[in-house]
This record gives structure tokens, C-alpha cells and sequence, in this order.
């Protein structure tokens, strides 16, 4: 199939959090099963023309905005080899350091710069004649994307037959933007209500995403579920309920030539699930590296995470003041984040000095140190869509304890003790009591040498991969296709749609 990826951010040109490094890996699974897959993302003054061979193709590129229209470049990178990406090119809107904002506050004209980004993807593939079958959308900043495709392009031939599917990787951030912006979309007034873009009396971009998108996707099943109901749904839990029918959880994969104790370069001894005595040999170099004692009998807790509420952290910090007093435990932590909750572990490294360790910011050598040298890993979200952490973890034998929530839930099975099942640790809820007796089960569990090698073995057996990812998505592409191609914007049946090179085939040769 030939699929348009239109995201804000990819590895390694541009990221801010999970969404670039999905980015990356899910266009590059797709491409190596055959398919031809093109990424489309704005051109930030981070990404180096040279460094990463950018070259302009086309003339320019002309995008409607307003009253008027708007003319920007597209440049092509071939630095994935797998998959050509297209840049837009716009100083005003792109020429900036920051992506959404200037490290303080979100850019007040975050609004105009992402419609005109929607709008220029659509224009940029008919002006590289990308004809696709699938356009694949990304969270909020390209929510408007699917909107367009079903009403300013439905006439469009170039489109004819097109699906497009939109990708919530965290319904926490939904593009909402005050009304006065909606005139720039030069969408029809009448979908401003509360059954189209309007929300709360503003426009809303992933809300047009969810009602639009002839396929939604979140990034595991769980988060899925949860997102039908108020706790998860923020305000937007009756549109998921609406677009129940086309909802698809599908857990994001692990990048296991990267995240791989038998062959990573991070780490000062390699181990594998039959010979895991280099793993001590790790524990050990991050005891040092974090300036805590080297103790081989105190089991070993940590975390990599942004320090932040939503990733429960408060809990974290007040659950561990305990368990440090009563157990002889250690805890290290990789993360930056909100004041309030990094004074609570400053705190406890005040009380608890050489068996608490905390490095603010991110190192990606230390986080790789840190799975492969931990004995626990502690993730206790208020939510997490899917969670890439506690896979990472399972791999290099470090046992996770998670919140029962999204990701974590579906991928972490309890470990049962007598059946000898499991590989990892849940709780469902998320308080200082739940937490504490949580990792106190884990350390008794941890001192009884046999059933703890075999909790390791299950763990480190547990494989999902982005090829699995990728099999899950071309399963529901092909389906969502072959609907678009026989019925209109409005699901009557048609008999027919003429488009472009559609004699052409829907897939590469495999290599």
C-alpha cells in the first residue's frame, strides 16, 4: 500500500517525547513488509539541512489559509533509507527553536502553524504526486487532516479512494484552540457546532480527528477501553464512545536492535536470558554511577520518567519514604520534570543518604545502565496509553511494578508465585498504601533466590516488536481501505472510484 505519515515530530530530526520515535520505527516496519511509505512533518531550524541531505523538490508550494494563501517549500530527506520524508518548509511558522513552544510557554500561534501544516500535507502530496491509500494522522496537531480530506477534498480525483486513519498516542493534549481561529481552516461555518469541531465553545483539532478519520487508533487496547470513560476521556469520552466501531487499540513495539542486553554498547557486561550472571556486573557500575552504595543484597528500585502527576510520581515519592525506613532498599532516579514532586525525592536522598541516587535531566547511556542494572522497576501512571519502559525493562531481566492502566496492563501479567507465571508486578490503585504493599511483595519476592531467576526468565522472554506493530496496522489499513474505495464521505455504497495511478499496485516488491 502507499501511505502518507503526517506527523509533527521524527526521530532523529525533531522530538519531543514518545510520538517522533513512533515516528521513526512504525514507517520503517511498514516500509521493510513492502509497503511505500512517505513521512510528512514541518522543517524546524533544528533539522540541519546538510546533516541530514535535505533538498528542495517542486516549485512552491502553495497552501489556502484564511482569505488569502499561504507559499512554502517542500524538501525531501532520504536519511531513513526505508522511507522518503517530505518537509515543509515555512520560516514564519517553523523557523523556530522549539517545537510548540518556547520552553516556558506554548506559542500563541500554535493554532495558525498547525492548520497551515494540515492543510500544506494534503497540498504537498499532490504537489509531490504521492497518490496514497492510506493517510496515517498523529495526535492533535494533525487532527484537522482527516476533516479536510472529507469535506474541502472530497471532490478531489487525487484523493479519490483515500482513508485516512487517525492516531491518538495521548488524549491529555487535544489541540484546543479559541474559535476566533476557526476562519482560517476556510471550513464551512456550519461544522463549528457541538456535534463537529466545537468544544466548550472552542475548536477542538483532535475532535475533528476522532469524528472524521475513517479509522482511530490509540497505541494499546486498555487505553483504548479507558478512553470511552470521564477518567481517561478528558471531556472527549462521548466521542470516543461515538467512533466506537472503528476504534483500534494497537500496542506500539520495542526497537530490539537498540534495547537488547546480548548486544547493547551502553552497558559493561553483556547477559541473555540463559547466562544472566553479566547482569550483576551492571548493578553494580550503576550503583557507582549514581553514587549509592555498592550493595549486592539490597535490592535495587528505579525509575526513568518524566517527574510529573500524571506519571504518579507523588505517589512514588511518598510510597518510597516508608519502605526506605522499614527495608533495606535502594532507589535511583532519571528524570526532570515538576518542582514540587523532584523536592519530595531530593528529600528522601537528604534522609537516606547512599541508597537513594538522582540524576536530573536524560542521558541515554544512563537509562540503558538503569534497565540493565535495576532489580525493580517502578512505573505507577495515573494513566499510560501504552508504556515502552516496562518492555524495555522485561527484556534486560529487571521486573516491573506497574499501575493496571493502559499499556502496562495489557503487556505486564501478574506474577503468581505458586504457579511460578507472570512477569511483572500490578496494582489497581493508585495510592501510597496500594504502592507500598505493591513493592513490599516484590522484595520478599526478590529474597527467594529460585522463584525470582524464574520471574526474570518470563520477563526477559516477553517479545513485542514493531514488525508486530506493523503486521497489526496493515491488517486494519487494508480493511479501512477497501471501505473507502466502495462508499462515500457518508457510507453510502458506490460502485466505483477513479483515482490516479490505481492500476499502478498497492505494494512494493519485497526486498
Amino acid at each position: 500500500m502507499k501511505i502518507a505519515f503526517t506527523t509533527s515530530e521524527a526521530y532523529p530530526f525533531a522530538k519531543t517525547g514518545g510520538l517522533a520515535d513512533v515516528s521513526n520505527a512504525l514507517p520503517v516496519a511498514l516500509a521493510r513488509r513492502g509497503h511505500d511509505v512517505r513521512i510528512i512533518m514541518p522543517r524546524y531550524y533544528m533539522v540541519d539541512r546538510e546533516r541530514y541531505g535535505l533538498r528542495v523538490i517542486g516549485g512552491p508550494l502553495g497552501v489556502p489559509l484564511g482569505g488569502g494563501e499561504k507559499w512554502a517549500a517542500v524538501l525531501e530527506s532520504r536519511h531513513i533509507p526505508e522511507v522518503p520524508v517530505y518537509f515543509i518548509e515555512h520560516d514564519l511558522y517553523f523557523g523556530r527553536d522549539g517545537l510548540y513552544d518556547d520552553g516556558h510557554s506554548a506559542y500563541a500561534d500554535n493554532a495558525e502553524r498547525f492548520i497551515f501544516f494540515c492543510r500544506g500535507a494534503l497540498q504537498a502530496l499532490k504537489d509531490t504526486g504521492f497518490v496514497p491509500d492510506i493517510i496515517h494522522c498523529n495526535d492533535w496537531q494533525t487532527g484537522l487532516i482527516p476533516v479536510y480530506h472529507k469535506t474541502l477534498y472530497k471532490e478531489d480525483r487525487f484523493f479519490g479512494g483515500s482513508a485516512t486513519v487517525m492516531t491518538v498516542h495521548n488524549a491529555g493534549y487535544q489541540g484546543v484552540f479559541p474559535a476566533e481561529h476557526y476562519h482560517l481552516t476556510q471550513l464551512d461555518p456550519g461544522l463549528f457546532t457541538d456535534d463537529g469541531l466545537a468544544f466548550f465553545n472552542q475548536m477542538n483539532f483532535l475532535k475533528g480527528g476522532l469524528l472524521y478519520a475513517d479509522a482511530v487508533t490509540t497505541v494499546s487496547r486498555k487505553y483504548a477501553a479507558e478512553l470511552g470513560t470521564p477518567e481517561f476521556g478528558y471531556d472527549l469520552a462521548d466521542v470516543f464512545q461515538k467512533v466506537k466501531d472503528r476504534f483500534h487499540g494497537i500496542t506500539n513495539g520495542v526497537d530490539y536492535s537498540k534495547w537488547n542486553p546480548e548486544s547493547d554498547p551502553f552497558i559493561p557486561a553483556r547477559y541473555s536470558r540463559e547466562k544472566i550472571d553479566g547482569k550483576r556486573a551492571c548493578r553494580e557500575a550503576l550503583q557507582q554511577r549514581m553514587g549509592i552504595e555498592i550493595d549486592p543484597t539490597a535490592p535495587l528500585a528505579g525509575s526513568i520518567s518524566r517527574v510529573t502527576y500524571q506519571k504518579g510520581m507523588d505517589v512514588l515519592a511518598d510510597a518510597l519514604r516508608p519502605l526506605l525506613a522499614d527495608e533495606n532498599l535502594q532507589f535511583v532516579l532519571l528524570g526532570q520534570g515538576e518542582e514540587w514532586i523532584l523536592d519530595r525525592f531530593r528529600e528522601l536522598k537528604r534522609l537516606f543518604p547512599g541508597r537513594v541516587g538522582i540524576f536530573r535531566g536524560y542521558d541515554e547511556g544512563l537509562s540503558h545502565l538503569m534497565e540493565a542494572g535495576l532489580d525493580l522497576y517502578l512505573m505507577p501512571s495515573r494513566y499510560e496509553p501504552c508504556g515502552l519502559n516496562q518492555m524495555y525493562s522485561m527484556r534486560y531481566g529487571t521486573i516491573p511494578i506497574v499501575r493496571a492502566t493502559g499499556g502496562l496492563d495489557d503487556t505486564v501479567l501478574e506474577w503468581d508465585d505458586k504457579s511460578l507465571r507472570g512477569n511483572g508486578f500490578k496494582f489497581a490503585e493508585l495510592t501510597e498504601k496500594a504502592l507500598y504493599e505493591k513493592i513490599r511483595y516484590a522484595i520478599r519476592c526478590f529474597y527467594t533466590t529460585r522463584s525470582w531467576k524464574k520471574l526474570q526468565k518470563n520477563a526477559m522472554e516477553f517479545r513485542y516488536s514493531w514488525s508486530d506493530t506493523a503486521v497489526e496496522y496493515e491488517k486494519m489499513y487494508e480493511a479501512v481501505y477497501a471501505a473507502a474505495a466502495t462508499r462515500d464521505e457518508h457510507g453510502v455504497p458506490e460502485k466505483s472510484r477513479s483515482r490516479p495511478d490505481r492500476a499502478k499496485g498497492r505494494r512494493k516488491p519485497k526486498p
